[in-house]
């Protein structure tokens, strides 16, 4: 790890903790950043050695790398409140959000409920909470129950090495081996001679319900702060029929495209963090 990248932790106000890692320095622009689906904080290191000027704070959300697991299932509105209680317990107000991914859902739900909280919104590689038309509910629901059944069935035989977790990791993911080894670093831990997952299995589970369109449009439009979008050009396809479908809703927004896939803010950082910067007005 970089050596001006510093580990810490917050504890939530129901005693649960929250692991973080923080580059730059307290009265530098704050910039709390939320990793996605299945990654963790160190997802921003490399975006962390190329920002200049920002104090720089990414969390482990509950349930990955070195955070606390929940005692309760991962439903979508929970992370909203997660986000609160880690905004309160950092005693952190009107910072500038940064998501990634699932992060990025988060982050925009949160502006949206929380308008004041956020003085800037940047969402990578994501737009707004998922949806689903009414019609599909039954469906998802079934989807959903029938899912938590075979993740409490599943058993997991860990890794008997760190390149046996990278290459299982990018067999599933659209990541880069070398992104997917700062990822699996800080997620896996040794038990029994073998590396297994520390993140918690839950998080596997199908989420029970989505938002309507008409739902996460409310969130959006509600939005009160500038907001920057950012795709990585080979990233997720659905995300520009997204934008085209949902830019409206937002008052002040602007679109960026950089090289790269969906984690394009760990395979080119620097232009990420050029694109961040000058949205900050910092270069």
């Amino acid at each position: 790890m970089d050596a001006g990248v510093r580990e810490g932790q917050l504890q939530l106000a129901n005693g649960r903790r929250v692991a973080l890692l923080e580059s730059g320095r307290t009265g530098q622009p704050l910039v709390l950043a939320l990793h996605g689906w299945l990654d963790n904080g160190a997802s921003f290191l490399p975006l962390a050695a190329c920002l200049e000027g920002i104090h720089l704070i990414c969390v482990d959300l509950p349930g990955h790398g070195l955070s606390d697991h929940k005692s309760s299932p991962y439903v979508f509105t929970d992370w909203l409140d997660d986000l609160h209680q880690i905004m309160a317990a950092g005693g952190w107000s009107d910072v500038t959000l940064l998501g990634h991914s699932l992060g990025a859902l988060i982050a925009s739900a949160y502006a949206g409920v929380f308008p004041e909280q956020v003085a800037r919104l940047i969402l990578l590689e994501g737009l707004g909470p998922l949806s689903q038309p009414d019609e599909e509910v039954p469906a998802q629901l079934r989807r959903a129950i029938l899912n938590r059944s075979r993740t409490r069935e599943r058993a997991s035989s860990g890794f008997a090495s760190l390149d046996e977790a990278v290459a299982a990791r990018c067999k599933v993911a659209d990541i880069s081996p070398e992104a997917a080894r700062l990822i699996c670093e800080r997620q896996l831990i040794l038990r029994d001679g073998r590396l297994h997952w520390r993140s918690d299995a839950r998080l596997r589970d199908l989420s029970p319900l989505r938002m309507s369109e008409g739902q996460a449009r409310a969130l959006m439009a509600a939005i009160r702060c500038p907001v920057l979008f950012v795709q990585g050009e080979q990233g997720f396809a659905s995300l520009t029929a997204q934008w085209l479908a949902r830019r409206d809703c937002f008052t002040q927004i602007h679109r960026e495209s950089v090289a790269g896939n969906h984690h394009f803010h760990m395979d080119n950082p620097l232009q990420t963090a050029i694109v961040i910067e000058k949205f900050c007005h910092i270069r």
